[in-house]
């Protein structure tokens, strides 16, 4: 992406929605971008002005007040323009240094499509399994020492143990630190939540600037509100949460809603609910992947009012109508 459309999205001159969403985007699955996009933000909000109260304007009506002489207005000038110019270099070193790192640090990509589950070796001996429509981006330097990694969607992660170089996952604005453990990050991009579920060991989950924000154990979940920036503990039942690298999806008086969307991606469809509460309708059992969808559609059928309608939109992918049976 454009560097220049990643500056003026930080200074606040991007107005398009559309154009905003795509930067948003790709500054959530990009490291590099990211902290390029950090360093102009951090750097604009200590060179610029604000209202009475902060900023130069500020001081120096503080000054007039105090000393009641003019001559401090040709010092204010200077600094105002002394700050522009730090501005200035400091945009220019940030550009550069993100050039650079974007240049000399080739990232190897693992994708995993629609349909479909991989598994991945890492060179540390750890083992990743991917979901559908899933990917992970590691440095082509990734060793002992330099084990991280960054997920856009969902994984099973069975780490090798060193306890002197942790491995670090970073997915949204969070980042999961550990040494040698297994457990489970959903974090698509359409969603408003990641979840976080281990199976064994321990893990640390950490914001953007590395801060501690909990520490799980065995058969804890926590789930982070992307809109609300928290995050909820709660104990949950593994299986339920990692069945899928073995090619099922179980859930437990589950709303449909969520299920759709798995079986959108395991089955490479698209659903579409033409009434809104079927999306409520909750629901208890095991989906084998190996079973063809209208299968699927038969058992969800059985158990509940709703009819499915069929619509093919291209060779390679139909839309499904949801609605109540009358």
């Amino acid at each position: 992406m454009d560097q220049e459309k990643i500056i003026q999205y930080a200074l606040g001159n991007i107005s398009d929605v559309a154009e905003k969403n795509e930067i948003s985007q790709y500054l959530m699955e990009n490291k590099e971008a990211r902290e390029f996009y950090k360093s102009i933000k951090n750097t604009w909000s200590l060179t610029k002005g604000g209202d009475e109260g902060d900023g130069l304007d500020a001081e120096y009506k503080k000054l007039s007040r105090q000393m009641g002489k003019p001559r401090y207005q040709l010092f204010l000038s200077v600094m105002k323009y002394a700050a522009v110019l730090v501005f200035a270099v400091a945009i220019s070193y940030s550009l550069l240094n993100y050039l650079s790192r974007t240049k000399t640090q080739p990232m190897n990509e693992v994708i995993c499509p629609a349909g479909q589950i991989a598994e991945v070796v890492l060179s540390d001996g750890t083992h990743v399994w991917l979901n559908a429509e899933s990917r992970i981006r590691y440095s082509a330097a990734f060793n002992g020492e330099n084990r991280s990694v960054e997920l856009c969607g969902e994984a099973f992660f069975d780490v090798a143990k060193d306890p002197e170089n942790p491995f670090l996952v970073e997915f949204n604005d969070m980042q999961v630190k550990v040494t040698g453990t297994s457990f489970n990050i959903s974090a698509y991009p359409e969603n408003d939540f990641s979840e976080t579920i281990l199976v064994e060991g321990k893990i640390e989950l950490l914001n953007q600037q590395g801060k501690r924000i909990i520490e799980l154990k065995p058969g804890e979940m926590a789930s982070y509100d992307l809109t609300e920036k928290k995050v909820y503990l709660s104990n949950v039942d593994t299986r339920f949460y990692s069945s899928w690298k073995e090619g099922r999806i179980s859930f437990y008086n589950e709303r449909l809603e969520p299920i759709i969307a798995k079986l959108e991606r395991w089955y490479n469809v698209e659903f579409v609910f033409k009434d809104e509460e079927i999306k409520n309708y909750r629901f208890t059992g095991t989906i084998l992947k190996n079973k063809p969808l209208y299968q699927v559609l038969e058992i969800i059928k059985l158990s509940s009012p709703i009819k499915f309608q069929v619509i093919q939109k291209s060779e390679d992918k139909n839309e499904i109508i949801l609605s109540k049976e009358n």
